[in-house]
């Protein structure tokens, strides 16, 4: 059994809901929700394992029956588009160029009291998926000045910078204060704070007041002690 078949009566009860009462005629709206409704089961096509409709559809009808009705056009398009994205999400359709879309037109020839509906563009592409969520950068601060002279010191999420033995990066340098700074790492972004340090903290030879934002690259200076923030895969 087909989707459409499924929501057959869900279909019929919005149409008459909406559209049946309201607009007695030759050309009913009802009739036209319908055709639009049969139209995107026919254009529907599955694609690595999705539904995937046409997003714009253009309703053509003749050019008395345009005239009649033009006068509730934008309340019918978008009663029509809503029936046509509440069909779909009964059964996870998803719509081509961010639909769905309708609009009216009149075409001359046409009968009095039948409608043509066509698609504005074919389905040429696939439904676009969620990009895989990047990795969060990582960063490790080097000694360049200081003791040891060449340590390397990797921060994740969190790190305390001083002279107290406490800290997570312990500075054997007397000008650092014993609480001297923090560096924290926070959806891939760095932020150095100096905590009222004696000899302050110098982000690329300015001294901070505060908190600095930080990027790769930049080298920080506590008392005596130089370090430069890097990124690290």
């Amino acid at each position: 059994m087909s989707w459409f078949a499924r929501i057959e009566a869900a279909c019929a009860a919005f149409i008459e809901r909406t559209f049946a009462k309201t607009f007695p005629s030759d050309l009913e709206p009802a009739q036209v929700a319908r055709k639009l409704v049969a139209t995107m089961e026919a254009r529907t096509r599955g694609d690595d394992g999705h539904l995937l409709a046409p997003g714009s559809y253009v309703v053509h009808m003749n050019p008395e029956d345009f005239e009649r009705l033009s006068e509730h056009r934008g309340y019918l398009e978008r009663e029509w588009a809503e029936l046509l994205r509440d069909m779909a999400a009964r059964v996870g359709i998803y719509f081509f160029d961010g639909g769905p879309n309708v609009g009216m037109q009149s075409r001359e020839g046409m009968p009095l009291g039948t409608v043509d509906v066509s698609v504005a563009s074919d389905i040429t592409i696939s439904i676009q998926t969620a990009p895989a969520a990047t990795p969060p950068k990582r960063f490790h601060l080097r000694m360049m000045k200081g003791v040891p002279a060449y340590g390397v010191y990797f921060v994740d999420g969190f790190a305390a910078i001083g002279r107290s033995e406490d800290s997570d990066i312990f500075l054997v340098d007397p000008s650092v204060s014993r609480n001297h700074a923090t560096v924290k790492i926070e959806n891939g972004m760095v932020e150095v704070t100096d905590l009222g340090s004696t000899n302050g903290t110098f982000v690329n030879g300015e001294r901070i007041a505060g908190a600095r934002r930080l990027v790769s690259g930049d080298v920080l200076t506590f008392g005596n002690t130089q370090m430069r923030l890097e990124a690290r895969e």
